[in-house]
């Protein structure tokens, strides 16, 4: 029986996005229904395990210890050990790498953000990590005697170069390598970064060509939405990952549905009630966590926050927009825009954009927008430490403006019973059953019948730009992202066809929620118990099933 081991870069116990709430669940319930053995590898991010006690107390040492060389140099690593809910995870530590700062304080020091992919001091430290995270992982392999019939399932390029690494460590055998792309990143790879790993000449210049002969079945990524834009949606085949097209070809492109993240976090409604009253119980319960994210908003006044809110005398609905700050995916700017158009007044928004590589400076059209809206717009431009579960549970409407989101976090939204307005991309598609209102275009028709059938129900609003001539949009998004690290973003892009048109549509969608959310009380409570019903849709269960059919098809390298 093959063991099956993740080999991921980012973790539950040094988190940022996406990937450590999949690596918090997906290998665990692969352990759960897998009759061999499985577990995690992962680098030990000793600074910011450091802020939390709790989960630094459950690693403990393995004993194992080893040394290697590393761009000429010999670095020593120590393998760690934390078992939780019946799964193993191991970390790798080294006092010279995964050093990334983090400063405990609510919120954190922008010097020391608490991020595993950033060191402000060391701007090219992450390829490093890396890199020697990639030379590491078949060492300890060998120190924990799991020497045979193995499955790496590597996550993203960060981990992507184990594939030559593993398979050429003497003391391992019979090893499969299966590449999951959580997005279209990759990296560029000097010759002089690269024999820090390997004397082995291998052509490519980024991380992913480099290590393409070495990946065994599908490039597997998060969603089925997903899988088909990296192939066919300019912004990833022209832009981001033109040079992977030839690898997605050849190896061919697997969308692997994530489940969902959270519990459900919302009062079961008895369907024997009758619908009056069991909407009577859901907008009663959303009525209550309202009341609980004003007193969580009250109390939690960090002096970095920006704008106010006014909930007096304010029955409208709140915006909650979340997620790390990328330039290059989340469209905070295009949400700012959108928000302009919208009559002043009417909504209430809070920003939680966790600050990208620009920092808070980047951030700046959010605290104009604060500023012009008094009273308005409230923005957390750091990890909240307090109150953001309350917020997600009291908001009226998630919001995601993401110019691609592979998998997304719709279904974050329906577990606490908020309905999600988005752009209809990626796993976004997937996960919501658009309303019919201004937003429905003959575009988001056409890719949400991918999935939905215009009769179900609706879980939330999306909305999507026009359809143009293919090299109209990618004229467009290259215009977007050259601006993409200007002062003022939103000031830069407006003049952009594309931002322009996105942002129009974007604002139709959060009219079209308000108006939903003030008209028609009992639809909004509706809204809410489709989006949990939804949660059934994407289980770990089926995942699980997925990854274990193409494992059935993988061939070993002796």
């Amino acid at each position: 029986m093959k063991t099956v081991i993740f080999v991921t870069f980012e973790n539950e116990c040094a988190p940022l996005g996406g990937l450590a709430a999949v690596m918090r669940v997906l290998p665990r319930r692969m352990a759960e229904q897998r009759r061999g053995r499985c577990f995690t590898i992962t680098p030990l991010f000793r600074e910011i395990v450091k802020c939390r006690p709790t989960v630094l107390e459950s690693i403990r040492p393995t004993g194992i210890a080893g040394a290697l060389e590393f761009g000429r140099t010999r670095h020593r690593f120590e393998v760690w050990q934390r078992d939780v809910h019946g799964h193993t995870t191991y970390f790798i530590d080294s006092p010279e790498f995964f050093n990334a700062p983090c400063d405990c304080d609510d919120p954190p020091s922008p010097e020391a953000p608490c991020n595993p992919y950033v060191d402000p001091t060391r701007p090219g430290q992450l390829q490093r990590d890396a890199l020697f995270f990639c030379a590491a992982v078949p060492k300890a392999l060998v120190g924990l005697h799991v020497t045979r019939d193995l499955i790496l399932c590597l996550q993203d390029w960060e981990t992507a170069c184990t594939a030559l690494t593993a398979k050429r460590e003497p003391g391992l055998s019979s090893i499969s390598c299966l590449l999951t792309l959580h997005n279209s990143y990759d990296a560029e790879l000097s010759a002089h970064a690269w024999r820090a790993v390997s004397t082995r000449r291998v052509s490519g210049r980024t991380v992913l060509l480099k290590m393409a002969g070495f990946f065994d079945g599908p490039i597997c990524t998060v969603s089925q939405q997903f899988a088909h834009e990296l192939e066919h949606e300019p912004i990833h085949r022209k832009i981001f990952a033109p040079h992977l097209q030839k690898l997605f070809r050849k190896q061919t492109i697997c969308g692997i549905d994530n489940g969902t993240f959270h519990p459900r976090d919302f009062p079961a409604v008895a369907g024997t009630r009758g619908a009056r009253r069991n909407g009577r119980l859901i907008l009663r319960e959303k009525s209550r966590r309202r009341r609980e994210m004003i007193r969580a908003l009250t109390d939690y006044v960090p002096s970095r926050a920006w704008g106010s809110l006014d909930f007096t005398n304010f029955e409208g609905p709140v915006f909650l927009f979340s997620g790390r700050d990328d330039a290059r995916q989340k469209g905070y700017d295009v949400a700012a825009a959108a928000i302009l158009r919208v009559p002043v007044g009417r909504a209430r928004y809070v920003f939680t954009p966790i600050p990208g590589d620009e920092g808070e400076a980047g951030l700046s059209f959010l605290r104009r927008l604060a500023e012009e809206r008094e009273g308005e717009v409230k923005v957390f431009p750091f990890r909240m430490a307090s109150g953001y579960r309350e917020l997600q549970r009291g908001a009226s409407f998630m919001v995601m403006c993401s110019f691609y989101e592979p998998f997304g976090s719709a279904t974050e939204g329906y577990a606490v019973g908020t309905p999600v307005v988005a752009r209809a991309t990626g796993g976004l598609v997937q996960q919501i059953v658009p309303h019919p209102g201004q937003s429905l275009t003959a575009t988001v028709k056409k890719l949400s019948g991918r999935y939905h059938q215009l009769s179900d129900p609706p879980t939330g609003f999306l909305y999507r730009e026009p359809d143009v001539k293919p090299k109209e949009t990618e004229r467009g998004w290259r215009q977007i992202f050259d601006r993409a690290h200007q002062h003022d973003r939103v000031a830069e892009r407006s003049t952009i066809p594309v931002f322009q048109a996105m942002v129009e549509q974007a604002a139709t969608a959060l009219q079209d929620a308000l108006e939903l959310y003030e008209t028609d009380q009992t639809k909004y409570g509706t809204m809410i118990l489709n989006g949990l019903s939804m949660l059934d849709k994407f289980s770990w269960e089926r995942t699980v099933q997925h990854y274990q059919e193409i494992f059935e098809t993988l061939s070993s390298v002796e």
